[in-house]
């Protein structure tokens, strides 16, 4: 009976519960900053490029049972500098890119408490995850959320 009573409460309360989403990656590439993400990603795709190339070639030998231990060894070593490279660029990318999502946090909060959202879901990750398999096209949010941030709110 106290159930009951608890939810009877719960119920009644004025709490808005319309959820909607966005495209969390065309959001962020639509930053105004994005593009400095995206130079330092250029600049780790060459210099990680000739690595990966390097590793499917040995991994390949491998393989085809044709790698000298030597082989082996250099893929060894090829993977310890492409993880440590992988690393570096990724800090990079991640130093640059956290203000900008805390920036898009912030305005994905504002376009939601003004449009009457209580809740805002990636499309991308409630989608790939099963968590949505439905979502009418009135509760995307992504193009009221670039107008926020390159109108500069």
């Amino acid at each position: 009976m106290a159930l009951v009573g608890v939810l009877g409460l719960s119920q009644s309360k004025d709490v808005p519960s319309r959820v909607g989403y966005i495209d969390a990656q065309k959001v962020i590439e639509s930053h105004p900053r994005f593009s400095e993400v995206k130079a330092i990603q250029d600049k780790a795709d060459k210099e990680v490029k000739p690595l990966v190339d390097q590793i499917k070639a040995l991994s390949q030998k491998i393989k085809d049972g044709s790698a000298s231990s030597k082989d082996r060894q250099d893929l060894q070593s090829l993977q310890k500098v492409y993880a440590q490279t992988s690393k570096k660029w990724q800090d990079k990318i991640n130093t640059v890119l956290a203000p900008i999502t805390k920036e898009i946090d912030k305005t994905i909060a504002q376009v939601a408490v003004q449009n009457g959202f209580s809740m805002v879901l990636s499309a991308n990750v409630a989608g790939q995850s099963g968590l949505v398999v439905y979502a009418s096209p009135d509760s995307d949010l992504t193009e009221l959320v670039i107008k926020a941030l390159t109108s500069g709110k």
